[in-house]
């Protein structure tokens, strides 16, 4: 017994000084501005944003000319005198130079370069709301492994008390024994509980090891600094109307935002295909210069300065293809975004709900800790006095780690159906 008590102190060294060495106190704000700093999800769609801007530029640059600048060389065999006589004197080999600089400049094509750049700002603004929503998302899972740290400690803590009065109450039963009170049954049923209490505390010292790890991962951090955490998983009581949050949701919900540029941006789509099939109007402009000797000397200069008309009669049915598939898309993002309003109405009330019965959970938890904890009180008293059993300390004590574990469970539901709530709303920190 003695050898099993000393290498569970070994192991809750081992697994405690990793974690529980001095360092810094964090509370709730400071792991949220390390996680949305160090997270790469962040990073990625902040990212996939960029790219997006990139892309409103590409498609902007139709409003500026292209301007360039062309070369070209030429050899020929032939006379310059226009005889067949080889050896006459004026037949050469000749090479041509040819430089020319000029600008395309599309002037009108009808609304096609307006609403691309509608098309291509509309996706822009999912961007956004993804980025939103994936910000949302850190924020939840860097609150969600911040209070599973909470609720794994005072687990943890629950545990020791727990392994200390199953410790106390061998040491009562072996007493009792020595002087002839009580059976030898009950030292040895104290020492098994003794041993099962030793298992659960190793097992929420892992639990409490893994909710780190999950934080860790939350916060985009491959080794953490030695830190602990502020506990301040006690919530305050928050007083909603439920209205009120549905019509907020409708609001900055980010998906149903995303949704909603969708729309917009298959209806921009959808009037670009429909001018394709009007007529283009662009200008072009080169002056340009040929010699037949670089550099470029004893050259003629060449310009010309154009309008081009093109108008579109037959494409072998893709443009009408491309509008039905246009067509077709709007209707799908529209069916998308509409039930996707009913899907965020649905889940604000689910979840208005669950935040209600939460807040009530913690009231009746905090009063069957009170039962628990004097009904515990009781049976080791009675023991003492001799005129309880073994098995009423059992099961007083079962139920009171019960119930302390129900309490803090109850605090961290809680608080997870407020976050819930919140990233359904669209909202980001509180």
């Amino acid at each position: 017994m003695k050898f099993w008590r000393h290498g569970l102190g070994i192991i809750f060294l081992m697994i405690i000084i990793p974690y529980g060495a001095a360092g810094e106190v964090w509370d709730l704000q400071h792991c949220l501005e390390i996680g949305l700093q160090q997270n790469p999800r962040l990073q990625a769609s902040l990212q996939a944003l960029e790219a997006a801007k990139a892309r409103v530029v590409q498609v902007q640059s139709d409003y500026y000319p292209e301007v360039f600048i062309e070369g070209d060389y030429s050899r020929y065999k032939g006379s310059l005198s226009g005889t067949s006589n080889p050896n006459s004197v004026s037949a050469a080999d000749l090479n041509a130079y040819t430089m020319y600089m000029g600008l395309n400049q599309n002037i009108y094509d009808f609304g096609r370069r307006e609403y691309r750049v509608k098309a291509s700002t509309e996706d822009l603004k999912t961007y956004r709301w993804d980025l939103k929503d994936t910000r949302l998302g850190v924020i939840d899972e860097i609150r969600s492994g911040y209070y599973g740290v909470l609720l794994a400690g005072r687990g943890e803590k629950v545990r020791e008390q727990e392994l200390e009065r199953t410790q106390l109450f061998l040491r009562q039963a072996r007493g009792f024994y020595q002087v002839g009170l009580k059976p030898r049954i009950d030292v040895t049923q104290a020492e098994l509980e003794v041993t099962k209490a030793q298992r659960a505390l190793l097992q929420a010292q892992n639990a409490l090891q893994l909710s780190r790890v999950a934080l860790n991962k939350a916060l985009g951090l491959d080794q953490a600094p030695p830190y602990e955490l502020r506990d301040d998983l006690e919530a305050e009581r928050i007083q909603w109307q439920l209205e009120d949050l549905k019509k907020e949701a409708l609001e900055g919900q980010p998906t149903l935002n995303r949704f909603r540029s969708l729309v917009q941006f298959w209806e921009a789509q959808v009037k670009g295909a429909e001018r394709d099939f009007w007529p283009r109007l662009a200008g072009t402009a080169r002056f340009g210069r040929n010699s037949t000797e670089i550099p470029l000397v004893d050259y003629t200069e060449s310009w010309n300065v154009g309008l081009q008309l093109t108008v579109p009669i037959f494409s072998g049915f893709e443009s009408r293809a491309k509008l039905d598939e246009y067509r077709a898309a709007l209707s799908q993002a529209k069916a998308n975004s509409r039930n996707q309003e009913l899907q965020i109405l649905n889940d604000v009330q689910n979840q208005y709900l669950n935040l209600v019965l939460a807040g009530k959970q913690i009231e009746v938890a905090r009063q069957a800790v009170g039962t628990a904890r004097e009904n515990l009180d009781l049976a080791q008293g009675r023991y003492q006095a001799g005129v309880g059993t073994m098995l009423e300390v059992n099961d007083a004590r079962v139920s009171w780690v019960q119930a302390e574990n129900d309490y803090t469970q109850s605090l961290y539901d809680y608080r997870i159906a407020r976050f819930k709530l919140e990233r359904t709303l669209g909202r980001e920190i509180n």
